[in-house]
């Protein structure tokens, strides 16, 4: 790899420590040779024997934890946090399917198929930290979900009573609040931290402790439950999505989303309502099961599409907030921020099909566990770079590639053997990688995307490795 992926990695990782300083030079040696073959195999990500074998030493090390993997990773996350006024933390939890290898010991029970045949794997829930623009910052929470029995009609496999009336802490659900008050542990400046999820994290006990906490959220409602009650067990009159769709549009904008097909992106027009509502605890918590039920003050928000185009199904989003909301410019904001969501599930996406992770053929779940950390990290970085460009298109393309890396792309691209004095753009630079990963790069193209990003950089990685051969 090039110098300056090198002192990323030397400044990202230098205060890793394992209590080995074998252990960290080597932590810092695998991150550098994994990344120029992000979509291989640990094995085939070393050009030599001897490095193969020293990387799966290292992760079988009782000395080489998660934590000790990503804390790093997590303080330089919080340094580029700093330097933001407000900050989208989103989060999102995905699933690896290691059903095939069948010799791993410790996998956890993912999800059970139609015909009852049980998928054995891991479930890891990822916090991502990007700015309002959609530009990556880091990953700020990692943790692995443990599953070995499996609900059915909301009883647990195995267990008698009903899993939906127990306490929110003896749930998997207890993870979204976990990550919360990981956050609010960190010392983040100024920034404002503003999480934000999907329709599984909205649930009354989420919004209750990130009040409690003074944490500011931003979820998507999943139902349309009763609020504005003036006592908790009282018979619902008002309802969420009623109350929203039989008011009137205070305000319309437009939003970019990313849709699966030839287009990529779709835009569509929004109508927006917005209103304070109060959020009761459901009727069957108790203060002596639950804790503390006190009716929680936020702001609704819908963005409904009254026409879709090109087949599209219509986009109807109720988003639910804490953070104070007086006007529509301040509504639509929120709604745009909700859009930055979709960049966690691209991060999974560069994880799971970039970085293959599920191609992994180690024995045992810790394993496999600290090599999807790493793998994360390396994750992180590629969806960093296919992103940058947007934040300044006439950027110097030295902040991510060095002078012979972005010198091999010009020769290639231009058919010359000289280059040019001028450092190109980071935005030509990231067109050229997408190039050699198969983007055409027609005038009515969209946007290079992650696919084409990540298969260039690694091409262009080999390139660079064949030079280098060849040329000294």
């Amino acid at each position: 790899m090039g110098s300056v992926t090198n002192d990323w990695v030397s400044t990202e990782f230098d205060e890793v420590d394992f209590g080995d300083q074998r252990l960290n030079k080597r932590f810092r040696s695998i991150i550098i040779d994994v990344l120029g073959h992000c979509n291989n195999t640990l094995a085939s990500s070393f050009a030599s024997w001897s490095k193969i074998k020293a990387s799966y030493r290292f992760l079988a090390n009782p000395r080489v934890t998660f934590s000790s993997m990503l804390k790093p990773h997590i303080a330089a996350t919080l340094t580029r946090l700093n330097s933001c006024s407000t900050a989208l933390i989103i989060q999102d939890t995905t699933y690896f399917d290691f059903s095939a290898r069948t010799k791993a010991k410790g996998l956890d029970l993912i999800h059970r198929g139609s015909h009852g045949v049980v998928s054995k794997g891991l479930m890891l829930h990822n916090t991502l930290a990007v700015t309002t623009d959609g530009i990556p910052l880091g990953i700020l929470d990692q943790r692995f979900i443990d599953r070995k029995t499996l609900r059915k009609n909301g009883v647990e496999v195995g267990r008698g009573g009903d899993h939906r009336e127990e306490p929110v802490k003896k749930k998997e659900s207890q993870r979204w609040i976990d990550v919360v008050r990981t956050c609010h542990d960190f010392d983040v400046g100024g920034c404002r931290m503003v999480h934000v999820c999907d329709r599984e994290a909205d649930f009354y006990e989420l919004f209750r402790d990130a009040a409690s906490l003074g944490e500011h959220v931003l979820i998507r409602a999943t139902r349309n439950r009763g609020i504005n009650k003036k006592k908790r067990r009282d018979e619902p009159t008002i309802w969420l999505f009623d109350e929203l769709l039989n008011s009137r549009a205070q305000g319309r904008t437009t939003v970019r989303l990313q849709v699966n097909g030839r287009s990529k992106f779709r835009e569509a027009k929004l109508s927006i309502i917005y209103k304070p509502i109060s959020m009761p605890p459901p009727r069957k918590r108790t203060v002596n099961k639950d804790g503390n039920l006190p009716m929680v003050p936020l702001t609704a928000i819908m963005a409904v599409e009254k026409r879709a185009e090109n087949s599209h199904e219509k986009l109807c989003w109720v988003l639910l907030t804490d953070l104070p909301i007086s006007s529509t410019e301040q509504a639509i904001e929120k709604v745009h921020w909700y859009t930055k969501r979709w960049n966690i599930e691209v991060f999974h996406k560069v994880l799971k099909s970039g970085c293959a992770v599920e191609k992994a053929q180690l024995e045992t779940s810790d394993r496999l566990k600290k090599y999807i950390v790493l793998k994360s990290v390396v994750a992180w970085r590629l969806f960093w770079m296919t992103r940058m460009h947007q934040e300044d298109e006439e950027a110097s393309c030295d902040i991510v590639l060095d002078k012979l890396e972005w010198s091999l792309l010009y020769r290639k691209f231009n058919k010359t053997r000289t280059v040019p004095s001028q450092v190109p753009t980071l935005k030509q630079a990231m067109i050229w990688i997408a190039r050699l990963g198969g983007y055409i790069a027609r005038p009515s193209d969209p946007p290079p995307g992650v696919i084409s990003m990540w298969r260039g950089w690694e091409r262009l990685s080999q390139m660079v490795e064949d030079y280098q051969d060849i040329c000294g």
